[in-house]
Parts: structure tokens; C-alpha cells; sequence
């Protein structure tokens, strides 16, 4: 949960210092599916100590009669800023970052346009656990409200989780679905988090956005240690944080100021409706979220917009939400979804090995590389070994000849996890991550769960549903008649063996299958067999 990095392809005009910042996140509740503005959120209890004169949206009458204003004008930035809470300190490292984002306010204005899909449930969620509304512009600090933004440190999404600390928000990671990217579940996460940080450090802000990024137990001992040597526990006096926690804060601040006074600075946020335009969907079933888009007229764009989360196109065997446009909503009907599911039933996993390209997996598979690539949203056909992609499973004669996917198998009456992880030969915890299973979680006849291709031997007539045949030697023999085959490499082969087997050279399989004459075989391991 506690990192510090530099943000990878986010701020792309900005000094890549200033921006390595961090984050983490909450779980999902549902989206209001009322029109209507959100409600003002119950404002935090204040520090008498705080100079409030300094708070940009009250300084004079003028921007009090504007703060009315903004608070029915339509606009959710302005409804945003008229009901900021939190006192701005009067502190140099604020005014660094300040002069900093002023001199990027065209970066600022594309950010809050970014922002516009997501806005109004984020603000939802906030005001539903009464926390400030100066927390929705922290994505613009962690992410600059991309869904797609990585860190070094493998921290994803707006709100930034890191693996560890999304599994301990419930934040769910498959091979089909990255919750830290789930815009919804991230957003409920982040304020889970932050309604139990408000909490440990009573309301003291500065701390509070600073554990977010650094750790409490960080903030923690840089307070207590403060304290034994007889200084002032006030955060812009700790010096046991790293520069990034810092001056963490300060970004916020800055933001908070310029939002509160936007032509001063002569920014102009993107006008955002004050209003839900989004509505969720629950999905019982995989399905195809390209076919999904082209049924019901949503652009395949914006529905990877709304559902980042997703890391493919099928989204996989667990039950799942998915954000759509409330305009679009009717058109997503039992009979759209029944045919998004039609087309998500013969997808199964691969995971990428040594010396696979994309054009030898989608041949092998029966597609072609573009497919495969474009399935599972990968921006280049780069192959990183241990990759786990999906694959089309059941489209001709050498689908069936294929090894090292996994299929879906359909529960059975008297089927146990354990009988099932024994039976396809896995480990019983690798089948519960696959199928996002918690450890206790039962199973029900009907259900869909996703094994692996090759049972354990004697077990065949039980699973033909998901077990790929062996082939004999005779139909290897058979195959290498036609322009290519595949042969799965037994216990004992050899290269030399194997050509004699097909009537090849040792020469001519190496080259196919980019392989050294001396190099030794693996059992399991797929070679294609080029006919003489």
C-alpha cells in the first residue's frame, strides 16, 4: 500500500520529477441512478489554529456571492469548489507546487475533461462517507484520471493501488479483470481507506493525504519521533518522510487553490454535467465486450472507458458489474447480452513460454495474430515469456492439437474444488486465484470455472468438455502429409527421433521452430512439423 514512484506515460508535458507521486483505494457500492445533483457533504470539524482567511473561496464577498453560484450552476467542478472544506495552509512547498500547475493549466483543463465519465460518481462516493470533496482532484495528483496509468511500482488505476494493497481492499485481480483499474471499486476503496485514516489521525489533513502516499505507519513514527526529540508534531515539521510524501500534500493544495479561483489563474475545468450518466449492469456469465458494443451501439472505445477494469475483451467466468451510459441503457437487452455470451464461450488462457512469437500461438489456435492482440488490449505484439494471454479454443484441427490452455469446465453434481484442482492437476490455490475464488467459497453445479486443458491420467471420460486429445503416432504421421502439423513432444524424443518420425531432417524442424540442432526437448513442448 505505501509506495514511491514516478508515474510511467501521465503527465506527458509535465517534469517527470514533480510527478512521482502514489495513491491507493475502496469497494463498490452502486452508482446513484438518480438525475439529480449530489448532495453537499457534511463539512469537517476545523482547527482553530488555521489562518481560514487564507481559503480562497471566502476571502472577500464577491467570491462568497460566487461560491452561491457555483453551487447551482450545473457545472460539478464548480459544485466541487464551492463546497471545499479543508484550510490551505499558508506554506512555502504549497506555493512551489502552485507555480508549478500554473504554468500547466492547459495540462489542467485537459485533466478535467478526462475526468468527465467518472466525476459525478466519485463525488457520490465521497459525500456517502463524508469526506471531502478536495479528494476528487487527488486522481488529477496520482494518475492524471487515467485508468490506464502504471507505476514503477506497479501501483494502477486513478487512485493508484499497489497489488498488495488492493487485495487488502478487496480490490480483485484474474487473468480477465484488474479491480485496482475498476473505476467504481477503486473510488470505494480510496474512501474506505481514507475514512479509516481520518480516523487513526483525528481529522489532520496534511497527515491524512500524506499517509495515503506514504503509509500511516510511515507518518506515524516520523510524528512520534518528532515528539521524543522535543519537536512540533505538525506535518510540515516532520523530517523522517521521504521528499515525494513531502510535498505530497502541497500538490493537493495547490490544486485546491487554483480550482477555487480559476480566473485568477485563468483556468477554465471542463463544464461537467451535475448529474449520473452512468448505470451498471450485472453479468452473470462471460462475454464479449467488443460484440457487446457492437449490439448496442456503444463505441468499443467507450466501453473499455467505462470498464477499464477489464483486461480483456471477454470478461471471464466470475459474476461482474459493468458501467454503461444511462442514454444507452435500453439497448442493452437479455437477448444483446445472451449474444456477447455466445461469443465469449470458446475463449480459454495461455500463458506465453520461451521462444513463442504471436503468429505461432494464433496459428496454433486457429486465428490470426491481429486477433489475439486485439482481445486481449495489448498495444504491441512484444511476447513476454509468463504473459497469460487468452486464446480461441475449438476452431478446427489444430485447436485440438494444442496444448498449455486453460477451458471451461461446467460444475457437476458431487464436484469439489479439491476433486476438480486434483483431476486437471493443479494446485488447489491456483484454481481459486484463476476463477477469483476466496478460500472458503463453495461451488455450484452449473457453474463455470476455468481448468486446466489436460487432466490427470484415467480421468479423460470424465472431462471431455475441456480435455484436448492426444495424438496417436499414426495421426502424427497422418498430419505430416498435410502442409504443417503440430506434435506435442513426449518423455524420450529427440529432435533426431522426432524428424524420423515425420520423415523430416533435424535441420529442417530446428529451423522451423527457431531451435539449436543440439538443443534438448521438454515433454509438453509444441513443435511444428513443416512437411517435406
Amino acid at each position: 500500500m505505501y509506495k514511491y514512484f514516478s508515474l510511467r506515460a501521465v503527465f506527458i508535458l509535465l517534469i517527470p520529477a514533480v510527478m512521482a507521486l502514489s495513491g491507493c483505494a475502496n469497494l463498490p457500492k452502486p452508482d446513484s441512478e438518480s438525475s439529480a445533483a449530489v448532495k453537499p457533504v457534511t463539512p469537517v470539524e476545523a482547527d482553530d489554529s488555521v489562518d481560514y482567511g487564507i481559503l480562497p473561496a471566502i476571502t472577500s464577498s464577491a467570491q462568497s456571492e460566487r461560491r452561491v453560484a457555483w453551487m447551482n450552476d450545473g457545472n460539478l467542478w464548480h459544485y466541487i469548489a464551492a463546497r471545499f472544506t479543508l484550510p490551505v495552509p499558508n506554506n512555502a512547498r504549497i506555493q512551489t507546487q502552485l507555480a508549478f500547475y500554473a504554468s500547466h493549466i492547459d495540462y489542467l483543463q485537459r485533466v478535467t475533461e478526462r475526468a468527465e465519465p467518472y466525476l459525478h460518481m466519485i463525488v457520490t462516493d465521497l459525500q456517502e462517507n463524508n469526506l471531502p470533496l478536495e479528494l476528487a482532484l487527488l486522481p488529477i495528483v496520482e494518475s492524471a484520471y487515467r485508468p490506464e496509468a502504471v507505476s514503477t511500482s506497479n501501483a494502477a488505476g486513478i487512485w493508484q493501488f499497489i497489488p498488495s494493497t488492493g487485495t487488502h481492499f478487496g480490490l480483485q485481480r484474474t487473468t480477465w479483470y484488474d479491480g485496482r483499474r475498476d473505476i467504481k471499486a477503486s473510488t470505494e476503496a480510496a474512501a474506505q481507506y481514507f475514512s479509516r485514516l481520518r480516523v487513526m489521525f483525528n481529522d489532520n489533513w496534511p497527515v491524512i493525504i500524506a499517509s495515503y502516499n506514504g503509509g500511516e505507519g510511515t507518518l506515524q513514527k516520523a510524528i512520534d519521533y518528532n515528539q521524543t526529540k522535543g519537536l512540533s508534531p505538525d506535518f510540515w515539521s516532520l523530517t523522517k518522510i521521504s521528499q515525494e510524501t513531502a510535498d505530497y500534500p502541497a500538490r493537493l493544495y495547490a490544486l485546491i487553490i487554483i480550482f477555487s479561483n480559476p480566473e485568477k489563474f485563468g483556468f477554465n475545468p471542463y463544464p461537467v454535467p451535475n448529474a449520473s450518466v452512468l448505470t451498471e449492469i450485472k453479468l452473470n456469465k462471460p462475454i464479449n465486450l467488443s460484440k457487446l458494443a457492437t449490439l448496442t451501439g456503444v463505441s468499443h472505445e467507450e466501453l473499455y472507458r467505462l470498464n477499464p477494469g477489464f483486461d480483456k475483451l471477454i470478461t471471464g467466468p466470475k459474476t461482474a458489474n459493468l458501467l454503461v451510459p444511462k442514454s444507452l441503457a435500453d439497448q442493452f437487452t437479455p437477448g444483446a447480452l445472451e449474444e456477447a455470451e455466445k461469443s465469449a464461450i470458446d475463449w480459454g488462457r495461455y500463458t506465453l513460454r520461451r521462444g513463442d512469437s504471436f503468429h505461432k500461438v494464433a496459428y496454433r489456435y486457429g486465428c490470426d495474430a491481429d486477433e489475439l492482440i486485439k482481445v486481449n488490449r495489448l498495444s504491441s505484439a512484444y511476447v513476454r515469456p509468463g504473459q497469460t494471454i487468452i486464446v480461441p479454443l475449438g476452431r478446427g484441427e489444430k485447436s485440438r492439437i494444442a496444448s498449455g490452455a486453460d477451458r471451461l469446465y461446467t460444475v457437476q453434481s458431487g464436484d469439489s474444488l479439491w476433486g476438480l484442482a486434483r483431476r486437471f492437476n493443479m494446485e488447489l490455490a491456483d484454481l481459486q486465484r484463476m476463477n477469483g475464488l476466496k478460500k472458503q467459497e463453495d461451488i455450484k453445479p452449473g457453474q463455470k470455472l476455468m481448468v486446466a486443458a489436460v487432466a490427470r491420467r484415467g480421468t479423460e471420460h470424465t472431462v471431455r468438455e475441456v480435455h484436448a486429445p492426444v495424438k496417436t503416432q499414426l495421426v502424427a504421421q497422418k498430419n505430416a502429409k498435410r502442409s504443417a502439423s503440430h506434435y506435442t513432444v513426449r518423455k524420450g524424443d529427440t529432435l533426431w527421433n522426432v524428424a524420423q518420425k515425420f520423415s523430416t531432417t533435424v535441420t529442417r524442424i530446428a529451423s522451423t521452430n527457431r531451435l539449436k540442432s543440439s538443443e534438448a526437448l521438454k515433454p509438453g513442448q509444441i513443435l511444428i512439423i513443416a512437411s517435406q
